[in-house]
């Protein structure tokens, strides 16, 4: 089941001053570059590519991975996976320096990944239309659900930190739907009627979800999906602040939260109910923001990467961004690649450790981020 890894033109000058942040002018190139998962053990200063690890089968290799997400484990801060857009999934137990693969899930793309807080051997993992269970450590898996719909999908999958046999998926159309029995039986508990494209349940307070639509706002459960809270005209004083990339729980503040969209990044220090603006160099709408991180013992200490993107996606240029103030100061520094950034990842106790994935989207009609 498992495969073991070890370890054209020159852009206008105002465009080129605006991704770099810094006051110089970058001449960008258009062709993307590698792509796959890249560490720092110096909070960006340097990146390394994860590339070539021996196996029974031969030397197999990471740097052609196109990374949807990283998923943490919340009981192991060395455990992570890496979900793929229709390569599989991924994962280590040793913070990077050997990776392992679910040859039962090779070829599928990963939408989401949910850890069980009090068994880190019991894992779900999405494919879009099903969801998977191990109870094993990933050596045998088992079908919970299965979407009938084909042109639906589940975006997110998510369990709750208070009582771990209480799962949710969020589907595309708008449906939520809920187990209480880890699995074995499912219920629709909501039908929002629009896009949906995340969900994540908070980890210092149980039963509540956060559920992040596409063009339509921000929702809060804090009963376990019964009831829900609408904050959506809270965003309407921000421009495109809407159209949604990411939606961060700040890990070191209760109730505080960074909603990541093509405005830039808003923080709540409230759970979603009112709003202040993080100060980016970039001018809002101005760049696309998928990779974003806070540190989990220091929450002034923020990383971003700001993304162009041209004709049929191709990356134009990508920058990534970090701040130890709050964002009052911000400095750049160089990617490892010109592909594009999809997520960052803060080592939980070793803050100095950073992973990054990227993917390539040329000619690609699946735009999914």
């Amino acid at each position: 089941m498992i495969k073991n890894f070890s370890l054209s033109l020159i852009f206008v000058l105002a465009a080129a001053t605006l991704l770099t942040g810094a006051g110089c002018v970058l001449f960008g190139q258009t062709s993307a570059g590698p792509v796959g998962m890249y560490r720092s053990s110096d909070k960006g200063e340097t990146w390394q590519q994860i590339v070539a690890y021996p196996t029974a089968k031969g030397v197999q290799s990471l740097a052609g991975l196109n990374i949807f997400r990283i998923y943490d484990d919340p009981s192991d801060p060395n455990a992570m996976y890496v979900g793929t857009r229709g390569q599989g999934l991924y994962y280590t137990y040793d913070n990077g320096d050997s990776w392992r693969s679910v040859s039962a899930l090779d070829g599928k793309f990963i939408y989401g990944l949910a850890v069980d807080p009090k068994n880190k051997c019991i894992v779900y993992v999405s494919d879009g239309l099903h969801i998977y269970k191990t109870t094993d450590c990933t050596r045998s898996w088992n079908l919970v659900y299965t979407e009938e719909r084909p042109d639906q999908r589940f975006v997110s999958i998510a369990v709750d930190y208070g009582d771990s046999k209480i799962l949710y998926g969020a589907q595309l159309n708008g449906d939520v739907i809920k187990s209480i029995d880890a699995g074995k039986s499912w219920r629709v508990i909501k039908r929002f009627g629009f896009t949906l494209q995340y969900m994540t349940t908070d980890p210092s307070t149980p039963k509540r979800i956060y559920l992040a639509s596409y063009n339509s706002g921000l929702y809060r459960s804090d009963d376990n999906g019964e009831t829900w809270n609408e904050f959506v005209k809270v965003f309407e004083g921000f421009t495109d602040s809407k159209v949604f990339y990411r939606l961060v729980l700040n890990p070191s503040e209760k109730d505080s939260i960074f909603w990541v969209s093509k405005y830039g990044v808003l923080k709540s220090n409230d759970a979603g109910v009112t709003w202040n603006v993080v100060k980016l160099i970039p001018p809002p709408g101005s760049v696309n923001i998928y990779g974003f991180s806070v540190s989990p013992t220091n929450s002034k200490e923020i990383y971003y990467t700001a993304t162009i993107l041209g004709d049929q996606n191709k990356p134009v240029r990508s920058t990534f961004y970090k701040t130890v103030d709050a964002g009052n100061s911000w400095v750049t520094k160089k990617l490892p690649t010109n592909s594009i950034p999809t997520a960052i990842r803060v080592h939980p106790l070793q803050t100095k450790v950073l992973f990054m994935g990227f993917t390539s989207l040329e000619k690609q009609a699946q735009t999914t981020f």
